[in-house]
């Protein structure tokens, strides 16, 4: 019997991008994937690639900045909870994902987020689709928490950066981790005069994870950690869609898959 294969798709905002070229290679080199795990943008990729939409999102990655981008961009009227509602980013996710419940996903997919209440993990793998998602990237006080089956829920960043175990419990015998916070290439630091209330949100939770996401991996050990070099690429800046879309792919290793027999 072969062995069961789990991808724990990690997050970092447009970093995440890579993902989608982890995938792409994988499937070119013949690795089947049985599930998949994903936090905050690790989230969005992972129900992209669950729902078998890769080829749209490669299109919309494709798109011009000045079509692209306004589709990202928050909206100008703040809320009680967060900068924003993220009315446009779920509009983008419905389209870009196409399905609405778990059920109508081709394989095992979970999202991570956390319990703003009790800080406990929630790894949510029924019901609405697109609540988990977005539950699952609400950055706090970027965007709105999502109440989502009685619990109030934001980023999965918070408690696990990488679900790798969240793929052993979908039955994972080997898990391929897919981390887009490494050691290094450090972004170029905006100037202080540049920086607004995103920035430091962002740039904290950044600091967080990468700590976070080295307990994890030391502690859940994957069986291989595929590291794209997008250290450099700012966490919001999706101009570069298609290229981060590379970096992932030129990230996987043939021969260390084939050293785990996949």
């Amino acid at each position: 019997m072969k062995d069961r294969i789990g991808l724990a798709l990690g997050g970092g905002g447009a970093r995440g991008l890579a993902h989608l070229g982890v995938w792409l290679k994988l499937r070119e080199l013949g690795v089947p994937v049985h599930c998949i795990a994903g936090t905050s943008i690790g989230a969005i990729a992972g129900a992209i690639i669950a729902a078998d939409r890769v080829d749209e999102a490669l299109r919309w990655c494709a798109e011009p900045d000045w079509k692209k981008l306004p589709r990202l961009m928050l909206e100008t009227q703040f809320t009680a909870k967060a900068i924003t509602k993220g009315r446009r980013v779920e509009e983008l996710l419905a389209e870009l994902i196409g399905v609405e419940t778990f059920d109508g996903l081709s394989m095992p997919y979970a999202a991570v987020a956390t319990d703003l209440n009790t800080g406990e993990e929630v790894v949510m793998r029924d019901g609405d689709l697109l609540s988990a998602v977005r539950a699952s990237m609400s950055i706090p006080g970027v965007f709105r928490p999502v109440e989502r089956q009685g619990r109030i829920l934001i980023d999965g960043q918070l408690v696990d950066p990488i679900p790798v175990a969240a793929c052993r419990t979908m039955g994972a015998d080997k898990v391929i981790a897919v981390d887009i916070n490494p050691p290094g290439n450090v972004a170029e630091a905006k100037p202080f005069a540049r920086m607004n209330i995103v920035d430091v949100l962002i740039g904290t939770i950044t600091i967080f994870n990468c700590e976070i996401t080295r307990h994890v991996l030391a502690t859940d050990r994957p069986e291989l950690v595929i590291r794209p070099r997008v250290g450099s690429i700012r966490a919001l800046d999706f101009r570069n869609a298609s290229r981060i879309v590379e970096i992932g792919r030129e990230a996987v290793d043939a021969d260390a898959l084939t050293a785990l027999g996949l």
